[in-house]
């Protein structure tokens, strides 16, 4: 006999009148289990609806929308053991394509009901928890400041567009990168501390990066001029730049980042700007429904 289950959905309030959505709704529904629907208004409210979802003893929270209300969601779950559920919606929807969750509605909802939930581990900054990867620099100030018709029309491709209008303007900042053994002082074009691997629309900054090593991955890209970073980003897209001059990567159980002025950076797409990061791994702090984890593709 099937499992009935108490399953709440928060939903970004853009894309709550997707016909897809609606129709996965009413199917799940016929098939015997409990729904709650929930829609996002302004900034903060996917982060207090899961909570409360969660508190009230829902079996599942399920983020409908992109990365920004899958990371609203993971804060709404902290310290809360219930399973994190995703149904992609956004633009670049980073974490669903490196887990295997399919941008089908329906197919997504098949991940959640027949896959049990897996253990995994996320990360803070600066006590905000992020699921994927945080960036700062060039890829930081490009997701901040690509516009949301943009996105809507060219996708990840937006992205790309916007971090080659910020690369003509070769823009260096420098910080102090430190942790247990380790300091790096440098003036720097791009960053990233990953948790999980990819970021902005499939970009492979951290490509070691494991979900259940309790560690951050960090990726620095020194100051260089604008070809050689050209060519290096070519790289960085597959994952493939470790090891090439002016490229550091270093896996830390936690990270501090210090700088003179205020630093662009993101977590999962989310923006700040801040002078000092501290990062923190947090070691299987999270239930989460996925196909795998990310870099275990399976046929």
């Amino acid at each position: 006999m099937a499992i009935r289950k108490h399953l709440t959905y928060i939903v970004h309030g853009a894309r709550a009148d997707r016909i897809e959505l609606r129709q996965m709704v009413a199917w799940v529904r016929q098939r015997g289990h409990a729904v709650e629907v929930h829609v996002t208004w302004n900034a903060g409210d996917a982060e207090q609806m899961a909570a409360l979802a969660a508190d009230r003893g829902t079996d599942v929270v399920i983020a409908c929308g992109g990365d920004g209300t899958l990371n609203e969601v993971v804060n709404g779950l902290d310290g809360r053991d219930v399973p994190l559920g995703v149904v992609p919606l956004g633009t670049a929807n980073d974490f669903a394509r490196q887990t295997g969750i399919p941008e089908d509605a329906d197919h997504a909802m098949d991940v959640i009901l027949r896959r049990k939930p897996v253990r995994i581990d996320t990360a803070s900054m600066n006590g905000r928890r992020f699921l994927n990867v945080s960036t700062g620099g060039v890829g930081a100030e490009a997701t901040a400041e690509t516009p949301a018709d943009a996105k809507a029309s060219l996708g990840p491709l937006a992205y790309a567009i916007t971090a080659v209008r910020k690369l003509a303007g070769n823009e260096v900042r420098h910080a102090i990168f430190a942790s247990a053994g380790f300091e790096l002082d440098v003036d720097f074009l791009a960053f990233a501390v990953g948790s999980a691997r990819v970021t902005g629309g499939g970009t492979i900054m951290t490509p070691d990066a494991s979900v259940t090593d309790g560690l951050l991955d960090l990726c620095v890209i020194e100051a260089m001029s604008r070809r050689d970073f050209a060519m290096i980003s070519l790289r960085v897209k597959k994952g493939e730049h470790v090891g090439l001059p002016g490229v550091h990567y270093a896996q830390l159980p936690w990270l501090k980042v210090t700088s003179p002025e205020l630093l662009s950076v993101n977590l999962d797409g989310e923006g700040a700007q801040v002078q000092v990061c501290d990062y923190r791994a947090r070691r299987a702090d999270l239930l989460v429904h996925v196909q795998h984890l990310p870099g275990e593709e399976t046929d």
